[in-house]
């Protein structure tokens, strides 16, 4: 990856939103957020252990069928640049014994990550929005929804 593909490299790639995922264990659902992450260019591999890390030690659960998974601040050297993915499963996942329908994957450098947070803090604070969002069977809405990061 060359300089200039860092710089024009969004903070979410349509490529990196995954409609109608099958249901799937937390474990497994990290790791294929981790994944496109990877495969984007916006973290190395290890980051992807530092995101199973932090869920065993502090669930990434944050509320209205949405977890965030993220690494531990240990993994922070495995970041290229701030990234994430979007993955929806409709089925939902029992996530700690919470429903998790929306599974992101965050990277980011820095302070990065609280205008993300704040944002998804806007999308995900509304039940409604949240079910429009896990029927959605159209990317570019989705991408839309998240393309102000």
């Amino acid at each position: 990856m060359t300089d200039r593909d860092k710089e024009e490299r969004p903070v979410l790639m349509k490529e990196n939103i995954v409609l109608n995922c099958k249901a799937a264990t937390p474990e497994e659902a990290i790791i294929n957020a981790g994944s496109l992450l990877l495969k984007s260019g916006y973290i190395k591999s290890g980051y992807i252990k530092g995101m199973l890390s932090r869920d065993q030690n502090f669930s990434v659960y944050l509320g209205n069928m949405l977890a965030i998974a993220h690494g531990e601040k240990k993994a922070r050297d495995q970041i290229l640049r701030t990234g994430i993915s979007v993955l929806i499963y409709p089925e939902g996942i029992d996530w700690h014994g919470n429903q998790v329908k929306v599974v992101m994957g965050l990277a980011a450098i820095g302070d990065e990550h609280m205008e993300i947070l704040m944002h998804c803090a806007n999308i995900f604070s509304d039940r409604k929005q949240v079910e429009r969002l896990v029927r959605c069977r159209d990317k570019e809405k989705v991408y839309q929804m998240f393309n102000s990061l």
